[in-house]
């Protein structure tokens, strides 16, 4: 009882050296909480089939990455534990002078540790379950989910696993603790504070030839990245990065050595105020912590790329799904069984097989309506507003010969010439036909002579592409007519409801007439139904398919499943990569509070000094606050410039999900870390200063 009472009364006392501490286990419990609790808390939500297997993979992966963060966490933890150790020495040493044995010094240190523990994981519970609410508005905006049913929930699941992993690191952590105090010696715990440290003062020469082989090497890499990233193959980026990772670490180790030398060269600079003792830190703090400066470097430099690109493409998902989806169902047939490949090899000449083949025979020539039709189901009758239109092939016009094999190979970085995938011939629809999609999906209709054409197409890559083709006034043969184009840009949107067209060439009406198509398209907007009844219609037309068409001849996307489809690998992406970024960011920053709050504690004698020379309190922290910020800004300032390089290739792989708005996630990053990163700062400025002035 003694022990426990003394306990509290060490934590009341030290309550502010807590604090970071504190901080960093409620954002940390906060945090695992919130993303384990995505499952639960999108129960209630009333979304499709589809949508629910999307969340519940990506609810399987959050729990695979949870064990990652764990390990994190687990080490923060720790690395956390012995900044409050080693501030305390002298108290432990005290404890052990006046008769208290290692074995009750570590059992108090136990109950502290546990009480501190526990209050964290309260507090980090109730900010989470508070917190993971707006999950569930952020999940359903990105599935365009309804919400009238919504109600508070609790994850007992989520619960579960955060205090499982929380007292697994905590067990980690009280042994540490335990061996620690069993290894200490008297005279270490007094004399720890007063060993001066040895800090080699690098030779200039080598800072300045390091630096520079740094900033090279740098250099190189962010030229690569903008030059070189077309072409780029995956082992050449993995190069790049363990070159900027090797830059980093030179970088930080030479700055150390020229920091002191640039600005004790500046006189009017470094002989003002507390400067010369303010540089002398910051060398000293550089130099002694280039490793760990550089790691925390890095991870800022991942969370600002991971960040930005996860709420890129967040932000984009559900405008590329309003933007394009504009139909409820879209039902594609090809002409016949001859356009479906099979290797009979591999197929053999089973009885299933054979089923198969008489099956794609039976199905041959018939429209779709015809094929719902023997099912008993009246398509149209589903539908307010329908079309039913054909498109074409013509062997003269593949990808390869219309975009050429140079322009595919800088815009997709790969041999063009070896891809077979680019001799794929170009899909075609005639004007009628095209004017019949693009009145029921609200959009202007086009006008073609008989010797023009036009292409309409949305996946930026190729539409850039296509309209260089436009410009240059390309002519294309369809069918022994010849055609120029009649716009010099491709026109936006798509065929059926998909959100990537990668291109329709639009053709007038005679050059295609009398040639047999390749696919029929039937496309439809439902009757005003509510969700359920638009989900009943789903699943009769998509079993009708599934029963009655094999091997992809009948394929049928629905606005849901389309969404689903599409946002599924967005989404996931999306809220991983936030998961990822934030435990960086606060992993980050942590150490670097922790650090400072190390440094603060070791250089109380040298703040002493300061008052004895006549400094005051207001120029004292002064100091304090210009080499602390100093030693935040370090690492981060490098990590921006990575990140700028970092984003130009995120940028490249954002471009196929569609994310382009790069400028609106980057800000909302830069508020996070201001957050965050500008929090940490804060409070261990607030608690070092204390530490000095006691």
């Amino acid at each position: 009882m003694t022990l426990f009472k003394l306990s509290v009364s060490n934590m009341k006392k030290s309550i502010k050296d807590y604090a970071i501490y504190f901080f960093t286990l409620v954002l940390g419990v906060a945090i695992f909480y919130v993303f384990n609790a995505i499952e639960t808390q999108t129960a209630m939500l009333r979304i499709s089939a589809d949508t629910r297997q999307v969340v519940q993979l990506m609810s399987k992966i959050i729990a695979g990455v949870s064990v990652f963060i764990a390990f994190v966490l687990g080490f923060l933890i720790i690395y956390a534990s012995r900044f409050l150790m080693k501030r305390r020495n002298k108290e432990f040493g005290l404890y052990l002078i006046l008769g208290m044995g290692k074995r009750k010094v570590s059992t108090m240190l136990f109950i502290e540790t546990l009480i501190i523990g526990l209050v964290s994981l309260v507090v980090g519970l109730l900010a989470g379950i508070g917190i993971s609410q707006l999950t569930s508005v952020l999940v359903a905006n990105m599935f365009d989910a309804d919400m009238s049913s919504y109600s508070f929930v609790f994850s007992g699941s989520a619960f579960a696993k955060t205090c499982l992993y929380f007292a697994i690191i905590y067990v980690v952590v009280i042994i540490f603790n335990t061996f620690i105090i069993s290894k200490c010696k008297l005279i270490d715990l007094f004399q720890n504070g007063r060993k001066s440290e040895n800090v080699k003062i690098k030779n200039p020469w080598v800072s300045v030839i390091v630096f520079l082989i740094s900033v090279v090497s740098l250099g190189y890499a962010y030229h690569a990245v903008i030059t070189d990233i077309n072409d780029m193959y995956m082992n050449d980026l993995y190069k790049l990065i363990v070159v900027g990772c090797v830059a980093t670490v030179l970088f930080f180790w030479s700055v150390s050595g020229m920091l002191f030398r640039i600005v004790s060269s500046m006189k009017n600079v470094y002989y003002k105020g507390l400067n010369t003792f303010v540089v002398r830190q910051m060398s000293s703090r550089v130099n002694t912590n280039v490793l760990s400066i550089s790691v925390i470097c890095l991870m800022l430099f991942v969370t600002i790329c991971v960040l930005s690109s996860a709420l890129a493409v967040k932000n984009s998902l559900n405008e590329g799904i309003a933007k394009y989806a504009r139909a409820d169902v879209s039902i594609s047939k090809t002409q016949s069984s001859d356009s479906i490949y099979y290797d009979e090899d591999e197929m053999g000449n089973d009885s299933e097989t054979n089923d198969l083949l008489k099956k794609l025979e039976v199905t041959d020539g018939k429209s779709i309506e015809d094929v719902y039709s023997e099912n008993n189901v009246d398509l149209g009758s589903y539908f307010s507003d329908y079309v039913d239109v054909h498109t074409y092939t013509c062997p003269a016009l593949t990808i390869r010969n219309y975009l050429g094999d140079e322009a595919l190979m800088d815009s997709f970085g790969i041999d063009a010439a070896a891809w077979s995938g680019f001799d794929g011939t170009e899909e075609i629809i005639s004007q009628s036909d095209y004017n019949k999609v693009a009145k029921i999906y609200d959009k202007a209709e086009i006008q073609l002579a008989d010797d023009e054409y036009a292409i309409l197409a949305n996946y930026r890559m190729f539409v850039e592409l296509r309209d260089e083709r436009l410009q240059e006034g390309k002519e294309i043969e369809v069918y022994g007519k010849t055609l120029k184009p009649v716009i010099t840009y491709c026109i936006d949107g798509e065929l059926a409801t998909q959100p990537i067209n990668t291109g329709v060439f639009i053709v007038p009406d005679s050059a295609v007439e009398g040639v047999q198509f390749a696919r029929e398209y039937f496309i439809g907007k439902y009757a005003d139904q509510d969700r359920d009844a638009i989900q009943d219609s789903d699943t009769i037309i998509k079993k009708v398919s599934n029963k009655d068409v094999i091997c992809g001849l009948i394929t049928v996307n629905t606005k849901d499943s389309v969404k689903a489809a599409s946002v599924g690998a967005g989404a996931i992406a999306s809220f991983i990569g936030m998961y990822i970024g934030l435990i960086f960011l606060i992993s980050g920053a942590a150490i670097l509070a922790l650090k400072e709050l190390s440094e603060s504690t070791d250089n109380i004698e040298r703040y002493k000094m300061l008052r004895k020379l006549g400094v005051d309190q207001h120029m004292i922290n002064k100091a304090l606050f210009s080499q602390m910020g100093l030693f935040f800004v370090f690492p981060l300032a490098l990590a921006i410039v990575h990140s700028v390089f970092g984003m130009m290739v995120s940028t490249k792989i954002l471009d196929t999900m569609g994310a382009y708005d790069i400028a609106g996630a980057i800000g909302i990053t830069a508020a996070i870390v201001v957050i965050i990163y500008g929090g940490y700062f804060l409070i261990t400025y607030l608690c070092s200063r204390k530490i000095i002035s006691e």
